[in-house]
Order: C-alpha cells, then structure tokens, then sequence
C-alpha cells in the first residue's frame, strides 16, 4: 500500500471491529431499504473499456483461473498486497461486508469478488488465505478470488488491464512515492508482523467493476470509503434486478 509515515494514525485491531460493524450496518441498511421498498440512486454507468483476460493464475486455494469463468458475473475488482498494514487490511473487511449484503439478496451467485496479489513474487496462496482469513474471510467461501501468478502475468493484468501502478519499496524508502503523500492509517496485520520482510507494495486503492460483459463499468479511486450501499446499487443496476 501508500508508505506510512511517521505521523500515520495507528488504527489496529479497532479500525478492522469498526469496518465489521459498518459491514452489520450495512446488511441492516439492505433489510431496511428493501422492507420499504427502497433503494440507491441509479449511477451513471457508461462502458469505461474492457477488463483484461487473464489465463492460469492462482487463486487463494491453490485453484487454476481464467477470466472465461468469471463471465456472466458481476466482478467486484480491486488489487491487495498481503503484507499490507495501511489500507489492504480495511479494503479486504469492507469488501466481505459487502459480500454480506450481496448473500442477503440473494446474488452470491451472481457476483465475484476479485482480488489481485500485487506481490506476487514473494507471496502466494497461503500467505493470500492467512491475510483474507485475518480480516473476515470463510475459507470455505468459493465467491472470492484473490488471485497470483507469474509476476509478468499480474503486471500485464493489474497494469496494461486495469492501469493500477504499484512497485516494491524498501521500508522507510518515502524517496521513492515522489511527492509527500497524506499520512496513511496504520492497521495491525499479524501476517506482516511475522514476517518481517522489510519492504512494502506501493499502490492505488483502486475498486473497478466489470459488469456480465466483462466490461469496466465503475471505478472508484478510494476502494476503502465507497459505501456497500452505493456498490450493491450498481450491483443490482447490472444484474438487472434494481428496484
């Protein structure tokens, strides 16, 4: 993630009980919405081009994946780094909440959650679980796919496919994100913490999501702050099933 400085905030294992919470309020926000027969505004969902394809990668359970599986679906798409202590951590348990909202309605079926592993040369499935399990992941749930592969196969996907930037950086390395950045949360990950590997994975926080088509119809810059609310609306305009 963006290097923490350091006047970064440390947010621990509270900032991840507050995302959960904001994740049960956000299913209550579905129930409610839907007994009265509300719902979101409609977006504006013009074809911002096409989602990469993919062949071969490796999701968090050792399994092979193509993008061919993945069509027909409405993908959630954002880009995590194991390792993280920022931002990674907050994405990962705002993204299960909304997975949350999604069972409530009905569509788990029809909706993927996909992650790729920004460190793909020094971390793999096992290290993907451990992170994912940290902060609300059921292993025995086949709706995400975080996934890793050659690290040439990840750049050309997370890169030249979705234009995310990102580049390993020796801890304490600040020289190398160019202009100071805005101090960044610091949130407790156990998986960094006994690892001690030294360096992070500069990147942004990007949401992108690719409707049945395979098209990229939403991005959103700041992965971590989009509300669930506003995700399942476009979900749900996607899918053809908005009220």
């Amino acid at each position: 993630m963006t290097a923490t400085s350091l006047a970064a905030k440390r947010l621990g294992l509270a900032a991840i009980a507050a995302v959960l919470l904001l994740a049960g309020g956000a299913a209550g926000w579905w129930l409610g919405a839907h007994a009265r027969g509300t719902a979101p505004a409609r977006e504006s969902l013009p074809v911002l081009g096409q989602a990469p394809s993919f062949h071969g990668l490796t999701n968090e359970l050792g399994q092979t994946i193509d993008s061919s599986l993945l069509q027909g679906k409405v993908q959630v798409v954002t880009f995590l780094f194991p390792y993280c202590t920022t931002y990674c951590p907050l994405i990962a348990a705002h993204l299960v909440g909304l997975e949350n909202v999604v069972r409530l309605a009905g569509l788990q079926d029809r909706v993927s959650i996909v992650a790729f592993n920004v460190d793909p040369g020094g971390t793999g499935p096992s290290q993907m679980r451990a992170f994912l399990k940290e902060y609300g992941w059921n292993p025995r749930d086949t709706h995400w796919e975080f996934l890793t592969g050659k690290p040439q196969a990840i750049r050309g996907v997370v890169t030249q496919g979705y234009h995310i930037a990102y580049q390993k950086v020796a801890d304490g390395d600040d020289g190398a994100q160019g202009p100071a950045l805005t101090p960044q949360p610091e949130v407790v990950n156990a998986l960094a913490a006994k690892a001690q590997v030294g360096y992070d994975i500069t990147h942004n926080d990007g949401l992108a999501i690719v409707d049945p088509q395979g098209r990229i119809r939403r991005y959103y810059t700041q992965a971590d702050v989009v509300s669930n609310e506003r995700l399942f609306g476009v979900i749900e305009a996607l899918l053809g099933t908005h009220s």
